[in-house]
């Protein structure tokens, strides 16, 4: 693993990540599934093999069957993705 790698999979990266995704639900009640896609993948390319991975991949599978996400919904998981990282 090379300095690079080490930065992608830190604590601080996926908080970053968080935050930034955080930022720009501030404001709106809800947000297209596809939209929860786009920043699944940026999370889930950060992560290191594991469970944290695990549980974002299953979140990106549900996306799929669905058109739409309360924003409360995704900070009371995003809660979770920071509590286990």
């Amino acid at each position: 693993m090379d300095v690079t790698d080490a930065q992608e999979t830190s604590p601080s990266s996926i908080d970053a990540v968080v935050a930034a995704w955080r930022t720009e639900l501030d404001g709106r009640s809800s947000v297209p599934a596809s939209d929860v896609q786009d920043h699944l993948l940026e999370l889930w390319g950060r992560l290191p093999e594991g469970d944290l991975r695990s549980e974002i991949e299953r979140w990106l599978t549900e996306t799929l069957a669905r058109q739409l996400y309360a924003v409360d919904d995704i900070d009371a998981r995003l809660d979770q993705v920071l509590s286990q990282a």
